[in-house]
């Protein structure tokens, strides 16, 4: 797999802010009526810095459609956005009460997260009991969609999709970074052992391996450890030549960077999936933010594309609505309120006739692998399974004058 930077995509993305106007997402006359569309992502802790962001583009693009798909009224009401952090940091337990309260709500017609895949793996057999369409902007786990794991978790017609690509691309693409790049032939691997965490970091040892590179060490550490420097002490007497860390901030992302430059390593490139990539070093409680000056050797990458047709226009969209720039997977979130903006549309035209039938509907629509979606982020379908054909990886450096993260390249697996 060669590692080359993409053009835009003129062919998709251009007419993006349109929300999907080629289709029958915008309608006059008076409404049919009022429904939500669903937001589930935590909002607390180093997670928020990730969350807000992903919150905000939803929002931008249901406001730039004019608040209507398909003859009906969308609002997303304080009480349908669920928070899913406990004591700072992403929890399943929550994640799931959450999807048992949305799918009550009969005005709900798509759920739009939740931005962790462990908290996705218990959420998914709620939503799809309930036939409701679910849209994560940042899930990436593959056995949510993939094999025998994702069927257990579906008893029902699929209901879920995701706009970003999975973590047997991300894994690899960070591999191919470091081993090609970077021209590192050794490293240490440290993850969360949470689902998301130890699937991407297990993806990104089997690439390493396979192109060469040595695992000088390897560790598992939860999101309760409290003594990260004697973990990174021992990894240190392997020299490795970089540190892969699995796992987003809220589970040790900067408190094992801040560990690694105490014992030695600081010097070290230190790499992490999307996980870590939630804003810049001004956003509270990011990875940035938390590691300070000992991110001068940092990277990450976000499984999504990093470059666009129509970015400048989105950026300064973002930046006069809300104030601050787009970071992390606000372009994502736009993307999964487009979907639904479009099928809603379609959905609507069926003349459902009540709000259960319009759920139904709307699942039908969303999970319609014939259809092609103007997105932000370019022309996209899903497959049976709810995977996007779109496989871009972005990556990301850290710029010490910016005190941001940099896009570098993006690597596209679509056609490998």
């Amino acid at each position: 797999m060669k590692l080359r930077k993409l053009g835009v995509f003129a062919a998709g993305a251009a007419v993006a802010f349109s929300a999907c106007s080629n289709t029958p997402a915008a309608t006059g006359g008076a409404s049919k009526g009022t429904v939500y569309f669903a937001i589930e992502l935590p909002q607390q802790g180093s997670e928020k810095a990730a969350s807000d962001p992903i919150i905000n583009g939803i929002k931008l693009a249901v406001k730039q459609a004019g608040g209507k798909a398909g003859g009906y009224t969308i609002e997303i009401p304080q009480s349908v956005i669920k928070d899913d952090a406990l004591n700072g940091a992403h929890d399943a337990q929550t994640g799931a009460n959450n999807m048992s309260q949305i799918v009550a709500e009969e005005k709900v017609i798509g759920v739009i997260g939740p931005l962790n895949s462990s908290v996705a793996k218990a959420q998914i057999p709620i939503s799809n009991e309930g036939g409701l369409s679910q849209c994560s902007p940042a899930n990436t786990n593959p056995d949510l969609t993939k094999g025998a794991p994702a069927a257990q978790l579906r008893k029902k017609a699929n209901n879920y999709i995701r706009v970003v690509t999975t973590d047997d691309v991300q894994g690899p693409a960070a591999s191919q970074y470091i081993y090609d790049t970077l021209k590192k032939t050794s490293v240490y691997i440290i993850d969360d052992t949470e689902t998301f965490g130890k699937g991407v970091a297990d993806a990104f040892e089997k690439d390493f391996k396979a192109r060469g590179g040595t695992v000088t060490k390897r560790d598992g550490a939860p999101k309760t450890t409290q003594d990260y420097v004697t973990i990174m002490t021992a990894a240190a007497s392997g020299n490795p030549q970089a540190i892969y860390f699995g796992g987003v901030t809220a589970t040790g992302g900067a408190r094992i960077l801040l560990a690694a430059a105490q014992a030695g390593l600081g010097k070290v490139p230190y790499v992490g999936p999307d996980g870590i990539n939630d804003g810049s070093a001004t956003t509270k409680d990011s990875f940035l933010n938390l590691a300070g000056d000992k991110a001068a050797n940092s990277y990450s990458t976000l499984a999504g594309i990093g470059t666009f047709d129509g970015k400048a226009k989105f950026d300064a969209d973002y930046l006069a609505e809300y104030k601050t720039a787009a970071t992390g997977y606000a372009a994502q979130g736009y993307a999964c309120a487009q979907v639904f903006l479009d099928a809603l549309g379609r959905a609507g035209a069926t003349n459902p006739a009540d709000l259960k039938a319009l759920r139904e509907a709307m699942r039908v629509a969303v999970t319609d692998t014939s259809r092609t979606y103007t997105t932000i982020q370019g022309k996209i379908t899903f497959n049976a399974d709810g995977d996007t054909s779109q496989k871009i990886v972005s990556i990301y450096s850290f710029d010490a004058t910016a005190k941001d993260w940099k896009f570098e390249t993006q690597v596209d697996y679509a056609s490998k």
